[in-house]
């Protein structure tokens, strides 16, 4: 079922125009993300979502560990991001990638002249067969994915920080491993997702094995 609903999904959800748009592989961190690595080497997902995708550079990691994992990204890709991304620059611990005052202004004009949408696309060429982009809002969009036939095996979140995310996974795919990002995020608000994550495994029974910036939900 599922290989014929990533099928459809790819038909129904086309890839910008990526022909001599600017690729930008920018992230925020998301260190210890060896960890989903090791998961999707020792595992071997066929299947993945993630919610939350900005650029884009997560996906092109996961895609590259295995050539034979296919991927669901669900993003709004909307302007906001330009916003988003201009107050990145002159901030060095935001922008630690390009440290070149210069190359951070680049960054910023070309996500706004190309549009989120084509700049993250971008990023995941030669992936065209393998990815698709979903462009929605959690939890909406988790619910339309359940009902076109997507069954994903691991899931990563690195979206809005909030328990939904992770509930409305767990209802919809039980038996997928739910990993994801911003555990170190906001020490001047107590971390909020690790609160969020330790509550959901404490109700659900799952442990939590977590390194910088990763966590994962185990049984």
């Amino acid at each position: 079922m599922t290989d014929t609903a990533f099928e459809k999904l790819l038909a129904e959800n086309p890839w910008p125009e990526t022909e001599g748009v600017n690729a930008w592989d920018y992230t925020l961190g998301g260190y210890g993300r060896d960890m989903v690595d090791e998961i999707i080497r020792t595992s071997r997902p066929h299947y993945m979502l993630e919610i939350g995708c900005f650029l884009c550079s997560s996906a092109k990691r996961w895609l590259s560990v295995d050539p034979d994992l296919r991927l669901v990204g669900v993003d709004p890709w909307s302007d906001h991001l330009i916003e988003q991304v201009q107050r990145y620059v002159g901030r060095p611990k935001l922008t630690r990638e390009y440290p070149n005052m210069e190359d951070q202004k680049r960054f910023a004009a070309d996500v706004e002249r190309q549009g989120p949408f084509p700049t993250a696309l971008a990023n995941l060429r030669g992936f065209e067969g393998r990815f698709v982009p979903y462009r929605g809002l959690s939890p909406d969009a988790l619910y339309a994915l359940k009902d076109k036939g997507f069954e994903p095996e691991l899931v990563y979140i690195d979206a809005n920080k909030q328990a939904v995310d992770l509930e409305v996974c767990h209802e919809l795919w039980p038996d997928a491993q739910i990993t994801g990002d911003d555990w170190h995020w906001s020490r001047s608000k107590g971390f909020p997702m690790r609160d969020i994550v330790n509550a959901f495994a404490d109700k659900y029974g799952f442990t939590v094995r977590a390194e910088h910036a990763t966590w994962i939900l185990e049984r």
